[in-house]
């Protein structure tokens, strides 16, 4: 009996081993049996950063969580688990969904025998989900792997020079230090080197695409590997030491920045925000702002010290692929997939900021891949997708040179320390070292390319078309030869007649070429002038570097407001726009969504440049903003036009002569040259006669003033606007003196209009305490300039005769914006370039008198420098309102304001426009 009792007993133990060794051999394990089938089939819709149904099965924890839905999965329950009763069917929509391949009946048991064990998570680490089960295929040792990266040290000690999978240390003379390579450093593909800023560390961007990306930071004395940045989920495409070598920052194609201690590999902090593959990184001067360049066609800066967003620049129009801070942190640099290059201001500050982008260029057909600022801040390098390395003027921004290019394409470069030279890396796996000492300038500008002469002749000769034809032969439109001085007396006589005279001109000659309609004729001349050949002569080229086009509506030939141009923020004051064949010039800004830009001169008919004739301009027809080069330099091929403007000219450029044409011309080598006169729609016939003038050029103006309109009120003042005419292209400041004025009253005279401009405004001002003057007094107007050397003066004419009356509704004063000056005080209001300052406007009312005043729209600063305006002004303009007693108003100076002081002023629009005690404006770099 005890014998069968204890047979019993083994009989039981050993069937309870065996289930408990049976039961142990088919538990699930997450890592091995679970995480692989969710890789294959499950985590490409449900990833971190791409969970659909807010369901993230990259980890176990995501899994657990569930999504919008509720709980994927249900521990011990496998049949009331969504996950499973998706997989086999029994519930809808069936997963993986269609047109994806469905879990065999092995993996659909193998999870739900998971769940069953009670879906338990990983004991250790787990491998990445983007891990790529890819077969492995050697390299053949023929085949040459391009260089993906290069770096130098700061001081020029060490260089770096990267491939997938190895990254070779060099010395200075090119011998070699250390190898990296995946075994002894666990790098991949190297898409980014960068050494800290004493040359003694190098850190890698490397990963493999699909599968994680890392960060390797090595010391280049050793070569010894000192840290491994991972945690990313995807590839890295950027690795850059903070300034001060304490930080690191990483980001690649998973959309996060991760910033880490250099000496320790903490990880500080991570940066989220951007909805696509973050391609490059710079760091400011100071370390306080990163800036991050994005797939997501953005540009955010970031505070180092807290990690949040400072700003988004959204300008760009294609995936942002290049960054770059300038080596005085004042600029933010970025290329992007639309082949434009932007620059934008960057603040001293690590707060949240605004960033008005300060020019955009196109500089290359092909985008900017990589950037980097020189030591000096002259200029910048960038490479472009085609492998074209340029150089770029950071004064104009323009690309003025770029290097030759080389057997292969160029991968990546690097700024040598002494910044004459750069190291390229090819495609073909080999280092290049071009030289940047010597720059073309491409873009010299057409008063360097060419000296011109101004000169005199004794009077001109009057002679007659039908004279001069009568010792020609009867070949059809026989060139007529003149001297030069000569006036010709000619009519088209008939529909397509092109008359033709020819004179002898030497080079660097300065000749105006007149063509008006005789009194009573029909004609509408236009004058071309070709040389000894036949051939057309050419100008100028412009070449384009934005292009756009017109919205909303199109212009006539005469309209000088309200340009509406597609991409308008990335234009610029004084910018030259081309289209259909003329050239204008931008003068304002548009002031809020519902206006365009003023071109010159801001009143009346518009300008020209370069000699163009007025054009109307089709809603939809492209336009370009276009920088002059010389007509025989050489231009950088930048991906759009180039635009020849020749010698010939319809209506007057600044429309003094209305329809009749004006031409300057300087000779560009000595030759015959002949000038052609033609009817400019074709016509001809006994009312088409015209007056042709070939004379030296002379330069001049005639000045002119609007006399004040009432009486100057107590307290206030009046306007007057002075104005000028411009002759053969005279271009130069004209400065305004004010005599004879009652000593009564005071004023701003002198005033000067600036250069390129066609008018400023003056204020005559009486004080409260004034007294009337006794005798009838007329003040003055002299005008003076300095034209050619010499000092020109006017007799403008006076302002009639002035009346002192009583105080007006309003007395309007500038006041500053922290503290209040009195009415009359005299004091100086300080803005920089690109930079806005606030004041006030304060009024002080006449008993009574409650309504509303207005300063004024656009226009509501009066004679600032061109180029500083009241802005931020809304639809109303500057406004006191109704019962109110002051506003305030923001001043702001563009790039282009010229440095100096100059006195301002507001005119208010209450009794006949009284005007406020001028302030002085003193525009700063």
């Amino acid at each position: 009996m005890k014998q069968y009792k204890m047979r019993f007993l083994i009989h039981c133990l050993l069937s309870t081993l065996l289930l408990v060794v049976g039961q142990a051999a088919e538990r699930v394990d997450y890592v091995k049996d679970v995480v692989p089938i969710l890789r294959a089939h499950c985590v490409g819709c449900h990833a971190v950063d791409d969970a659909e149904g807010g369901l993230v099965m990259e980890a176990h924890a995501g899994l657990m969580r569930g999504g919008v839905s509720g709980l994927a999965v249900t521990a011990g329950e496998p049949n009331s688990s969504r996950m499973i009763l998706r997989v086999n069917g029994k519930a809808e929509p069936r997963m993986p969904p269609e047109g994806e391949e469905p879990l065999n009946e092995t993996q659909i048991a193998t999870l739900s025998k998971w769940v069953e064990q009670g879906a338990l998570g990983p004991a250790g680490s787990v491998p990445s989900m983007r891990g790529l089960n890819v077969p492995s295929i050697e390299t053949k040792p023929d085949v040459l792997l391009p260089l993906s990266a290069v770096a130098v040290s700061p001081q020029g000690l060490v260089t770096a020079e990267g491939q997938t999978g190895r990254v070779l240390v060099k010395d200075a003379n090119g011998q070699l230090l250390h190898a990296l390579t995946t075994q002894n450093s666990g790098i991949e593909k190297v898409n980014g080197l960068h050494f800290s800023r004493e040359g003694d560390r190098l850190v890698v961007a490397s990963g493999v695409a699909g599968a994680y990306g890392m960060a390797v930071v090595v010391s280049t004395e050793t070569g010894e590997v000192l840290q491994e940045l991972g945690g990313h989920r995807d590839v890295l495409y950027a690795a850059k030491f903070a300034p001060d070598g304490n930080t690191i920052a990483t980001a690649g194609y998973d959309r996060e920045i991760k910033l880490w201690d250099s000496r320790s590999g903490e990880l500080l902090r991570v940066m989220l925000g951007h909805n696509g593959a973050i391609y490059d990184l710079a760091f400011s001067s100071d370390g306080r702002v990163l800036v991050s360049a994005c797939a997501d066609e953005t540009v955010k800066l970031w505070s180092v010290a807290t990690g949040k967003r400072l700003n988004t620049l959204g300008q760009p129009e294609g995936e942002v692929l290049a960054v770059e801070v300038t080596g005085d942190g004042k600029f933010v640099v970025a290329g992007s997939s639309d082949n434009r290059l932007r620059v934008w201001t960057l603040n001293a500050s690590d707060q949240a900021q605004t960033n008005p982008i300060f020019v955009t260029r196109s500089v290359s057909d092909s985008p900017l891949m990589k950037l980097q600022a020189g030591s000096d801040g002259s200029r910048l390098l960038g490479l472009t997708e085609k492998g074209d390395l340029m150089v770029i003027d950071t004064k104009s921004w323009n690309s003025v040179l770029t290097l030759e290019r080389l057997s292969h394409r160029s991968t990546d470069f690097a700024l040598t320390s002494d910044g004459k030279s750069v190291l390229v890396a090819l495609s073909n796996g080999e280092l290049a070292r071009q030289s940047i000492v010597v720059v073309r300038q491409a873009d010299k500008v057409l008063s360097q390319a060419r000296k011109p002469r101004y000169f005199e002749i004794p009077a001109p000769v009057e002679v007659k078309e039908s004279e001069l034809r009568k010792s020609l032969s009867q070949a059809q439109n026989p060139v007529m030869k003149v001297e030069g001085g000569t006036v010709i007396q000619g009519a088209i006589g008939e529909r397509g007649e092109v008359d033709a005279y020819q004179w002898q001109a030497k080079q660097g000659d300065v000749w105006a070429i007149d063509a008006d309609a005789s009194e009573g004729s029909l004609i509408d001349p236009f004058i071309s002038i070709v040389d000894a050949e036949d051939r057309r002569v050419l100008r100028v080229r412009l070449q384009a570097t934005r292009d756009s086009y017109f919205t909303f509506r199109g212009k006539d030939s005469k309209q000088i407001g309200d340009f509406r141009l597609f991409n308008w923020q990335d234009m610029h004051l004084n910018d030259f726009l081309y289209a259909a064949g003329e050239v204008t010039r931008l003068w304002m800004y548009p002031r809020g969504p519902d206006s365009g830009y003023n071109v010159y001169p801001n009143e009346g008919e518009r300008w020209t440049y370069f000699g163009t004739s007025h054009a109307t301009h089709a809603l939809g027809e492209p336009a370009y903003v276009v920088r002059p080069i010389a007509a025989d330099g050489a231009a950088v091929a930048n991906g759009l036009p180039i635009f020849e403007v020749h010698y010939e000219n319809d209506d007057d450029p600044t429309r003094l002569a209305g329809k009749n044409s004006r031409l300057i011309f300087t000779v560009p080598k000595d030759g015959d040259y002949t000038v052609r006169v033609s009817d400019t729609r074709g016509d001809g016939g006994d009312k088409h006669g015209y007056r042709l003038v070939i004379r030296p050029a002379r330069p001049a103006f005639r000045a002119s003033v609007d006399k004040p309109k009432a009486d100057i009120r107590k307290g206030a003042g009046r306007e007057v606007v002075v104005r000028v005419d411009r002759f053969d292209e005279f271009d130069g400041p004209v400065t305004f003196e004010l005599q004879d004025l009652p000593k009564s009253l005071g004023s701003s005279f002198p005033v000067t209009i600036e250069r390129g401009q066609r008018y400023a405004a003056g204020t005559i001002w009486a004080a409260d305490s004034a007294t009337p003057w006794e005798e009838e007094v007329t003040p003055k107007i002299v005008a003076r300039a300095n034209v050619l050397g010499k000092v020109i003066i006017q007799q403008v004419g006076d302002l009639g005769i002035l009346k002192l009356g009583e105080p007006p509704s309003v007395v309007p004063s500038i006041q500053p914006a922290q503290k209040t000056v009195g009415v009359s005080e005299s004091w100086t209001l300080q803005v920089c370039r690109g930079q806005s300052v606030a004041a006030r406007v304060v009024v002080r009312r006449k008993d009574g008198f409650a309504g509303q005043v207005s300063f004024g729209k656009e226009n509501a600063g009066r004679n600032a420098t061109h180029g500083v305006y009241v802005d931020n002004i809304g639809l109303n303009g500057l406004l006191v309102r109704q019962g109110e007693n002051e506003r305030g108003f923001v001043l702001t100076a563009d790039p282009i304001a010229e440095v100096g002081k100059r006195s301002f002023f507001l005119r208010a629009e209450v009794d006949g426009n009284v005007t406020s005690f001028p302030i002085t404006v003193e525009v700063l770099p």
